[in-house]
């Protein structure tokens, strides 16, 4: 993330100068085409990613989890948002804008992070580009649940049509590939949950599918974030 590497006396001084934010309830925070008044350092929570294309077509492109940051490349370059960004429920964010890190993390790890970050979202962009071309819209569908959702966090809050936006399928097809992993004890719903049971059975090969291989890297794991215990109150 951003902050990766800096000391803990530089943490703490930062985290001094930090608004956190809890949001019980979505909200969007980053609107495409407007400026970005802040940065955004994911703690808890998730965030959805979308884009509105020029004819009005929304594609959810990103779920972003914590350790994740958004915002930075527009805090940084003063351009407009290039995409919206929406928390889901119960989202816990850390708000900073380009001078605050620019006073606490120094120039070389900053740089470093930075290019971290590019390679991680250009890794991602390739994987989502090879499962749009070559994977039918069930094995899509699995894939994007194996990528969510992990041994340690089984559970998505996720909506059918929210995974019918990132699987680029209807939600009849989603309700449909869902209701059979039910039925084989895969996976259970519950109002506006996932849950993985079965991981490699959802990997596993199907008739007329092929088998589920994740790159190394592609699991939307937990990915360490600053202590609570350093953070200043809302």
């Amino acid at each position: 993330m951003l902050i990766r590497g800096i000391s803990d006396d530089g943490l703490t001084a930062m985290l001094s100068e930090t608004r956190i934010q809890h949001l019980r309830r979505p909200k969007d925070i980053l609107r495409q085409g407007e400026p970005a008044e802040w940065g955004y350092l994911i703690l808890a929570g998730r965030i959805e990613v979308s884009y509105l294309d020029i004819n009005g077509n929304r594609v959810l492109a990103h779920l972003a989890s914590p350790g994740e940051v958004l915002g930075e490349v527009e805090q940084f370059s003063g351009r407009a948002c290039a995409a919206s960004c929406t928390t889901l429920a119960d989202t816990t964010v850390m708000l900073f804008d380009a001078a605050l890190i620019l006073r606490h993390v120094p120039a070389d790890l900053l740089l470093r992070n930075f290019a971290g970050i590019f390679h991680d979202r250009l890794t991602r962009d390739n994987r989502q580009h090879s499962v749009a071309m070559f994977y039918g819209a069930e094995d899509r569908i699995r894939m994007h649940l194996l990528s969510m959702t992990s041994l340690e966090e089984p559970c998505i809050r996720l909506s059918q049509s929210e995974l019918a936006g990132f699987a680029g399928c209807s939600r009849q097809t989603v309700n449909k590939t869902l209701s059979q992993l039910r039925h084989e004890g895969t996976v259970e719903m519950g109002r506006g949950e996932i849950c993985v049971l079965n991981r490699a059975r959802l990997q596993g090969t199907r008739p007329g599918g092929e088998q589920i291989v994740l790159e190394d890297g592609f699991s939307a794991g937990p990915i360490a974030v600053p202590p609570t215990d350093l953070m200043p109150k809302a």
